[in-house]
C-alpha cells in the first residue's frame, strides 16, 4: 500500500474513533440527564405525597373538632370537658405530623388516624352521657320545683284557711238608740231629737282556733252624711286594717278572749243626733267582724 493509501486509512480511523467518542458521549449525557429527571420526578412525587398527607391530617383533625364544637357553650361543665378533648387531640395531631415528616409508612398513619377518631368519639360519648344526665336532672328539678310550688300554694291556701278560721266573728250585734233620763235610766227611742246615746252590744262567737288573750275592738259609727263620728277633743283616731289600710274609728275597747263566747257592750254618747241611717262597723284586731245599722227619725 502506498503512503497515500495509509494516510487515508489513518484519517478514516481517526474520524471513526471521534465519531464513536461523540456517540458515546451523547449516550452518557442522555443517561445522566435521564437520571436527573427521574430523581427530580421522585422528589416531586415525594413532596406531593407529603403535602397530601398533611392535608389528610388537617381534614381528620378538623372533622374531629367539628363534631365536638356543636356542644360548645351549652354549659361550663361541657366546656371544661371540651377543653380537655382539644388538648388531647392537638397532642395526637402533633405526633402524626412528626410521623409524616419522617416519611412513616402510610399504614402506621392510618392507625394513628383511627386513634385520633377514637379519642374524639370517646369524648362525644362522655358529652352525650353528661347531656342526658343533665337533662334528667333538669327534668327532676323541674318536677321538684313544680311540687315545691304546689306545696307552697297548698300551704298558703291552708294558712289562709286557718287565718280565716282563726278570726273572731260576731254571733250577733245589736244597736239601740237611747234617751237618758236625769236619773240615769235609759229608754229606747227611734227619735233623733230624743236620742242621747247609742248602745252597741256584740256577742263574739266561740272559736277554739283563735288565739286567746287581749284583743282590741274598734267601733266605727258612720253618720247619715257619711262621716265617721269621733270625739272632736281627741282628733281623728285611726287603726290599721288587715289589708294595711289606715281608717278612722270612733272608739276602741279591749276584751280578754279565752276562746269562749263573749258579750261586750259599747256606748256612744252625743248631744245631737241627726235624722237618718247610722252604719255600725265592728273590727277586731283590724279585721271586720260584723256590721249593723239603725235609723233615727
Amino acid at each position: 500500500m502506498s503512503n497515500e493509501g495509509k494516510t487515508k486509512n489513518n484519517i478514516i480511523t481517526v474520524l471513526a474513533l471521534l465519531l464513536l467518542a461523540s456517540v458515546g458521549g451523547n449516550i452518557f449525557q442522555y443517561f445522566q440527564n435521564r437520571q436527573i429527571i427521574v430523581e427530580k420526578e421522585y422528589i416531586t412525587v415525594q413532596a406531593d405525597s407529603l403535602s397530601a398527607r398533611k392535608q389528610e391530617l388537617e381534614i381528620e383533625y378538623n372533622n374531629a373538632i367539628a363534631d365536638l364544637e356543636q356542644y360548645k357553650g351549652r354549659s361550663a361543665e361541657l366546656d371544661s370537658l371540651l377543653a380537655e378533648a382539644y388538648v388531647k387531640l392537638e397532642e395526637q395531631k402533633k405526633q402524626i405530623a412528626r410521623l409524616i415528616e419522617t416519611k412513616q409508612d402510610y399504614q402506621v398513619l392510618q392507625q394513628r388516624y383511627a386513634e385520633l377518631r377514637k379519642t374524639a368519639n370517646s369524648y362525644l360519648e362522655r358529652i352525650e352521657q353528661l347531656e342526658a344526665e343533665n337533662k334528667q336532672l333538669k327534668h327532676e328539678n323541674t318536677e321538684l320545683s313544680v311540687a315545691l310550688k304546689q306545696t307552697k300554694e297548698t300551704n298558703k291556701e291552708l294558712k289562709g284557711k286557718v287565718d280565716v278560721a282563726s278570726r273572731l266573728k260576731l254571733n250577733s250585734i245589736t244597736t239601740k238608740s237611747l234617751n237618758v233620763k236625769n236619773s240615769g235610766k235609759e229608754k229606747e227611742t227611734d227619735k233623733a231629737a230624743k236620742t242621747e246615746r247609742l248602745s252597741i252590744t256584740i256577742v263574739v262567737d266561740e272559736n277554739p282556733l283563735a288565739s286567746t288573750g287581749n284583743k282590741t275592738v274598734y267601733l266605727r259609727i258612720i253618720s247619715p252624711d257619711g262621716n265617721v263620728m269621733g270625739d272632736v277633743s281627741q282628733g281623728v283616731k285611726k287603726f290599721t286594717t288587715e289589708s294595711g289600710n289606715e281608717i278612722p274609728y270612733s272608739r276602741s275597747v279591749n276584751i280578754n278572749y279565752d276562746g269562749q263566747k263573749l258579750t261586750k257592750n259599747i256606748t256612744w254618747d252625743q248631744d245631737v243626733f241627726n235624722k237618718g241611717v247610722y252604719q255600725i262597723e265592728i273590727y277586731i284586731d283590724g279585721v271586720l267582724a260584723g256590721t249593723d245599722k239603725i235609723t233615727l227619725y
